[in-house]
């Protein structure tokens, strides 16, 4: 298991930890923690696809390229760029056999009043604010598609065959779609950037009970989480960012 130490930049507070879970043999997640930039990220390498862990960190080690810029949409279009080239670099590595080495990718970054979120893929954003939680990213799987299309429930999407189906990924064609959204930040607001492995494991539920407990530091929040996870069947790779606006700046 890999723990980042809780670092304060400004007056963000942020607490990470990936594990490879109970099933697994490699860990083909990866996180980025950059409280300077006030910039995190959680990269998931595609299961059953050729170097998983090389596309998730290489997703990783590009993005902390990354610096906010004067101008949020500089901020943006530098994003865009970073996660275009790095596509780029992944579309080269795999070759013309056929191969896929490809990633999800969910990011944040806070500005002084806004965040900005961005994400491809089933990696997550949760947002935690006045005691509601909701999940900020739209997941881009074959069951969302159908969620959306209303063809499925939500309830059935949890236990369809195909609901571990991404429909995009970076590295994994030669158009890449980022979502990308500006919102407005509060004081108090909690986020939770995570890979699959830990909303296979906890509901959404669960996430809002844990993220209600506020007197406990985030590292001991994180680890609880992480815990939780492995004593449920911890069956994938299970990666989590808390990251925390306070209530006092």
């Amino acid at each position: 298991m890999s723990v980042e130490t809780p670092l304060v930049s400004s007056r963000y507070i942020s607490s990470a930890l990936t594990s490879v879970g109970n099933v697994r043999k490699h860990n083909e997640d990866a996180f980025l923690s950059q409280p300077e930039q006030a910039h995190w990220a959680v990269a998931d390498g595609m299961g059953g696809h050729f170097a998983g862990d090389v596309a998730s960190q290489l997703i990783v080690d590009s993005l902390q390229m990354f610096e906010q810029q004067s101008h949020v949409s500089d901020s943006v279009d530098l994003l865009e760029d970073i996660l275009l080239q790095t596509n780029r670099k992944l579309l080269e590595l795999a070759g013309d056999d056929q191969k896929i080495i490809g990633s999800t990718v969910a990011g944040l970054v806070l500005l002084a009043d806004y965040y900005l979120l961005y994400w491809c893929g089933d990696s997550r954003i949760y947002l935690y604010r006045n005691g509601v939680l909701v999940q900020e990213s739209v997941d881009h799987t074959y069951t969302q598609g159908l969620v959306a299309q209303g063809r499925l429930t939500p309830e059935e999407a949890l236990i369809h065959p195909e609901r571990n189906v991404i429909t995009r990924a970076v590295g994994a064609a030669d158009s890449l779609y980022i979502d990308m959204d500006i919102r407005n930040l509060h004081a108090g607001d909690r986020f939770l950037i995570c890979s699959d492995g830990l909303d296979k494991e906890l509901s959404d539920a669960d996430i809002a009970a844990f993220l209600a407990q506020r007197h406990l530091p985030l590292e001991q929040l994180t680890q609880k989480m992480m815990d939780c996870c492995l004593q449920r069947g911890g069956r994938d790779n299970i990666t989590l960012i808390l990251i925390e606006n306070p209530a006092v700046a």
